[in-house]
């Protein structure tokens, strides 16, 4: 039988840097559930092998870490020539650069792993969507997307980024805005709808605990969101820890999750460790999911992801 050989692309070494092959093999693991997977190099490609009629293929080209798949046979490698066919054009998600971006490739991570326990989710939502990267992957994914971001820059910096890259690859497309609520001149409650190629993403300026309230009681399968960290990014007076905004806002997210629904949180798990996130969580009803993709970014961040399931 044929065999597939998934070449680990260098986007998946910016993003997982040392560890890039160890959660490259957990999130295939994620879709696949199989004892062992097989690693091998030819030259500087690193490749995981496994049997070709075990996963369906556009499963394996969406991977975050996938650059191609080859068919293996008899050591042979023959590029298979199909596409992720993923709506919208990658500018954007990969267009757009600024300080303190989630990275691209462990966005689609997040979303990947909510999906593979979760194959048939249609909605997914970010509370802390910052400038929509989350969202606009959910979109390529299909998927209706929606989002809360305090800062009011924000949504202009959107808007200005859609703009652009639906000009310039003139991809059909609608873009309003509006109020939920009455407007004010703090910006809260303003929103920024953009659909396009059958997927659409709402955007909402406002505090992530007022998510109830400011996406109409809307309620999503999948949660997705990575959690600010770093020395810019403080959870309370005096303290670097995201713990005291997260205990807050933790009823809203979990409250915004159809039952069955999938949460993944990325984090720095030297603050807050592993163990006091999860419990904010599973406080509020929610079930862990055993994952393992943790890697080192430097030596003050240590970055995992939390993957926990709403009961049904």
């Amino acid at each position: 039988m044929p065999r597939y050989a998934l070449l680990i692309s260098p986007r998946a070494d910016a993003a997982y840097f040392a560890q890039a092959q160890e959660v490259a093999c957990a999130e295939l693991a994620a879709h696949l559930p199989i004892a062992e997977i097989e690693t091998r190099s030819y030259g500087d490609m690193r490749f995981l092998i496994l049997d070709s009629k075990v996963i369906h293929l556009t499963t394996l080209l969406r991977l975050s870490f996938v650059q191609g798949v080859f068919e293996l046979i008899d050591d042979h490698l023959t590029p298979i020539n199909q596409t992720a066919d993923f709506a919208l054009h990658p500018d954007f998600i990969w267009g757009e650069k600024y300080r303190g971006k989630t990275n691209e490739t462990l966005t689609q991570l997040l979303i990947n792993l909510c999906l593979a326990e979760h194959p048939l989710a249609q909605t997914l939502v970010d509370p802390m969507c910052g400038r929509a990267t989350t969202l606009l992957w959910g979109m390529r994914y299909g998927l209706k997307t929606a989002g809360i971001e305090q800062d009011p820059q924000a949504m202009i910096d959107i808007q200005r980024g859609l703009k652009k890259w639906t000009k310039l690859h003139r991809t059909k497309h609608k873009l309003d805005q509006g109020w939920v609520h009455k407007n004010n001149k703090h910006g809260i409650g303003k929103f920024l709808d953009f659909s396009a190629e059958d997927a659409s993403m709402r955007v909402v300026t406002g505090d992530t605990t007022d998510i109830r309230s400011l996406l109409q009681n809307r309620k999503f399968d999948i949660l997705a969101t990575d959690i600010p960290y770093g020395i810019q990014h403080l959870g309370g007076k005096n303290t670097r820890s995201p713990l005291e905004t997260l205990r807050a806002a933790a009823p809203a997210w979990v409250a915004s999750l159809k039952a069955g629904g999938v949460a993944a949180i990325a984090f720095n798990s030297y603050l807050p460790k592993r163990d006091a996130l999860a419990q904010v969580f599973t406080d509020c009803g929610l079930e862990i999911i055993s994952t393992h993709v943790e890697h080192r970014m430097s030596e003050s961040i240590l970055r995992d992801v939390l993957l926990m399931r709403k009961s049904l």
